[in-house]
């Protein structure tokens, strides 16, 4: 039975993602927040899953806003004084600015087109002033190239098993991941989570037609500028004055 995506998976996506070193990826953040931001006090996270970032910053930062587009996830998030909302990154219900808006492990390639990148942009250019700084990482094609197969897998965790399948249409520049996930019992479900590389290029384009503008674009998880060679680039925003 084919499901939303991460809806049956958010039952197992801790064990998928368990070599992660979160800790080390929301320091990462903490420093650029550091390099960018000049104030801190109200700070938005899209499409944040079950909080595993969320979780270390909120040592920093006491009051940040936990949202994505899954209730299944964030219901997997901890409760350690997080706000969550459940919303569109391409949507927001919020009317009030954000000082830091982040979005961090791809989320915005779930964004398949051009026209919902655009959305997104337009809805932080909204919510953001001068001095606002949105950052968010972007896998990019040499990324699903060189690592198609890694994700190829099995297993299983909780009397839960799993299969999960990985593949990179080169022309179209979709990625997908197709899970196979047989839960106690024996019922057998699926999650097809669709991807779009966006050319490296094209970020650059919408953003300046949003009112926003890259004050900085890294190679992700470091300083060093990024390429379109780039295996995942970290940009940072701000709205154009």
């Amino acid at each position: 039975m084919e499901q939303p995506r991460y809806s049956v998976l958010a039952e197992i996506y801790a064990y998928l993602m368990r070599k992660i070193d979160y800790k080390d990826w929301a320091e990462y953040l903490f420093a650029l927040f550091r390099n960018f931001a000049s104030s801190d006090e109200r700070i938005l996270e899209l499409g944040g899953g079950v909080g595993a970032i969320a979780g270390h910053l909120n040592e920093y930062f006491p009051s940040i806003i936990l949202t994505d587009y899954s209730r299944e996830m964030l219901a997997k998030a901890g409760d350690e004084g997080i706000y969550k909302v459940c919303c569109d990154m391409r949507h927001f219900p919020f009317k009030n600015k954000f000082d830091i808006i982040y979005s961090t492990f791809d989320s915005v390639n779930y964004l398949l087109t051009e026209a919902d990148l655009m959305k997104l942009f337009t809805e932080v250019c909204a919510v953001s002033d001068e001095d606002t700084v949105f950052t968010f990482d972007a896998s990019l094609e040499k990324n699903s190239r060189r690592y198609e197969k890694h994700l190829n897998r099995k297993g299983s965790v909780k009397g839960i098993s799993f299969v999960q399948k990985s593949r990179y249409d080169r022309e179209e520049m979709i990625h997908y991941n197709e899970f196979e996930i047989t839960v106690p019992g024996g019922e057998i479900f699926t999650e097809t989570h669709i991807q779009k590389i966006h050319k490296f290029e094209t970020y650059f384009d919408l953003i300046d037609e949003a009112g926003l503008y890259v004050a900085d674009c890294f190679d992700a998880f470091s300083f060093e500028k990024a390429t379109p060679k780039s295996l995942r680039a970290q940009f940072v925003l701000k709205k154009k004055r």
